[in-house]
């Protein structure tokens, strides 16, 4: 499972095709996934062992998202009130900071054009 900081309208890219911004709506946090129609989505209930693995004071916020069939999405809380992406994804899928999987393909898209 990865943990990934993230604010209110800041995205994780999944796979270089899904990409799951979280969104509040009113009082309530939503996330927001764009994806290709081949991939499923759907809200699964949590796993209790899934909860044994959050530090002390980390709640979890709504029900955790299914992509597809592996990959699994939650938005958590910590004590200090910082949202937290936990995703939990077979360990050959890539996963990015929106902004860091910009930076890195603009600098692979110069290094190709230098060539």
């Amino acid at each position: 499972m990865l943990i990934v900081g993230r604010e209110i309208g800041q995205s994780v890219i999944i796979g270089d095709v899904v990409k799951v911004t979280v969104l509040q709506m009113g009082s309530k946090l939503r996330l927001a996934i764009d994806a290709p129609s081949y991939f499923r989505i759907s809200q699964v209930k949590q796993n209790e062992s899934n909860r044994d693995k959050l530090k002390k004071g980390v709640r979890i916020i709504g029900t955790t998202t299914l992509i597809g069939d592996f990959i699994k999405v939650t938005i958590l809380q910590t004590e200090s009130g910082l949202l937290r992406f936990a995703i939990d994804a077979p360990k050959e899928i890539s996963i990015f900071r929106e902004e860091l999987y910009k930076g890195n393909r603009l600098s692979k898209n110069r290094s190709v054009q230098s060539l």
